[in-house]
């Protein structure tokens, strides 16, 4: 990656940094204007007071900036009794070994950092390269927090509905599957469910409900007919459903083992909300129609089956409202017009190929997406590396979550799980961090081993 380049030991020793000795101060700061937050309408905190023990029983010389936690309802003065220090802004700011922030620092921020800090924060340097060039002139070095990573522990639900939606038979579907929830359905069975039906199935997934709790009723099940009713060309998954998964890579057909083999071991992201993401935008979305079509519910398409899309599809099933899933083959240029045509909600949840392409280009959006329909993007973007909905030259940002552009909305929030909930979402990132810094040896007690183990996270120095 570009920039990641090791420190010699001659730059350790000039960067003053510690080598397993002596105690680590560290800055939690607060939240400000910057690039991705302008206003500074994002309130979140990177620490909340009941995490500074954790910190503190690690040997960690705890600093938070004044007014830290203020705008998610907590007190310096909470801080202070947990074993924290704070200390105003600017002067906050130098002299530490090691500054935690959830958004990449302004350019003020970066003038007062001290030379050789490293800096734990979302970096986000391929959008922003003035950034890259401030922060190595300041010789700071930056271990991108959006890149730590952890493996996956999938749920035994997750695994069961990847296995029973890997057994189904897809060649004996329609060319459009419908899939019948129930209440019953866990959303961690459905989501493995609708993941491996579109891996393997390769077609668009209609979602539909049920509201039946007989026996025979409680399941999720796939038809391949227009009409959802028990019969012919249902196939069965009620035995899987909220069941301990115990299916061995053997029992599957041929060839099928390979995603539960890759949701196992699959790395995730260590500090960051991306089921949040889905629920946040897609709620955004879903209010933003229904406010400008006297509560009407949209027909929905939600394009991209990962993880952020599986938070569009439980808020949609929160709300009981039907959607289709795309995969890539449905969202070409030469397929996409049709589907967008008939839709008035659409959630993007799948990346750009190859970073150079658009999902959404701006001919889709003034051809084929109806006027009046809402488009959401979970996915971000920046003038240096554009969203993959070319309307967006920058994603949106708060209080003016949407745009209207030819009798279109369109909306991308940097963020969208502080949408979710601001406190809660700081909640998660503050315990999700102490996880990574305090959870052992290797990440408290010295800077130079935690950039080490972290080799692959993007790291500068001057």
């Amino acid at each position: 990656m570009a920039g990641g380049e090791v420190l010699r030991d001659d730059q350790r020793r000039l960067h003053g940094l510690r080598r397993g000795s002596g105690m680590t101060t560290i800055l939690f700061a607060k939240e400000s204007d910057c690039e991705e937050n302008p206003g500074g309408h994002d309130l979140r905190a990177t620490l909340v007071p009941q995490d500074v023990r954790r910190y503190v029983d690690r040997g960690f010389d705890v600093v938070i900036q004044q007014g830290l936690g203020e705008g998610i309802g907590y007190l310096d003065r909470q801080y202070e009794l947990e074993g924290a220090r704070v200390e105003p802004y600017p002067s906050c700011y130098g002299g530490k070994d090691l500054v935690v922030k959830l958004k990449g620092p302004s350019a003020a921020e970066v003038a007062q950092l001290s030379y050789g800090t490293t800096l734990f924060s979302m970096g986000h340097l391929y959008c922003f390269p003035e950034r890259e060039r401030l922060l190595r002139d300041k010789g700071v070095r930056l271990v991108g927090m959006e890149t730590v990573t952890d493996p996956q522990e999938p749920s035994d639900g997750y695994l069961a509905g990847i296995a029973a939606g890997s057994g189904v038979d897809v060649d004996a579907l329609g060319p459009e599957p419908e899939v019948l929830i129930d209440s019953s359905a866990p959303q961690e069975y459905v989501n493995g469910l609708l993941r491996s039906l579109m891996r393997y199935g390769r077609k668009p997934l209609r979602v539909r409900y049920t509201d039946t709790d007989g026996p025979e009723q409680s399941r999720a099940a796939v038809s391949g007919s227009a009409v959802l009713t028990a019969g012919d060309g249902v196939t069965d998954l009620a035995p899987a459903v909220g069941a301990p998964y115990r299916l061995g890579e053997e029992d599957l057909p041929a060839g099928r083992d390979g995603l539960l083999a890759e949701e196992r071991g699959k790395p995730v992201r260590a500090i960051g909300q991306i089921r949040e993401v889905g629920i946040g935008g897609t709620k955004y979305g879903l209010d933003l129609f229904r406010s400008r079509n006297a509560g009407r519910t949209p027909e929905v398409l939600v394009l991209g089956y990962g993880n952020c899309s599986m938070g569009a599809f439980e808020h949609l099933r929160d709300r009981r409202v039907e959607f289709t899933v795309l995969g890539r083959p449905q969202t070409s240029p030469e397929e996409l017009p049709g589907r967008l045509a008939s839709a008035q909600l659409i959630v993007n949840g799948a990346e750009t190929p190859g970073q150079s392409e658009y999902i959404i280009t701006r001919r889709n959006a003034e051809r084929d997406v109806p006027v009046g329909a809402v488009v959401i993007d979970l996915i971000g973007g920046s003038p240096a590396l554009r969203s993959p909905v070319e309307s967006f030259v920058w994603t949106t940002f708060l209080p003016d979550i949407h745009f209207e552009e030819h009798g279109r909305f369109f909306a991308g929030l940097w963020g969208w799980d502080m949408y979710y909930s601001m406190h809660d979402t700081a909640l998660e990132y503050s315990r999700r961090i102490a996880k990574v810094l305090t959870s052992g040896d290797r990440y408290a007690k010295s800077l130079d081993d935690f950039v080490s183990d972290y080799a692959y996270a993007l790291q500068l120095e001057g």
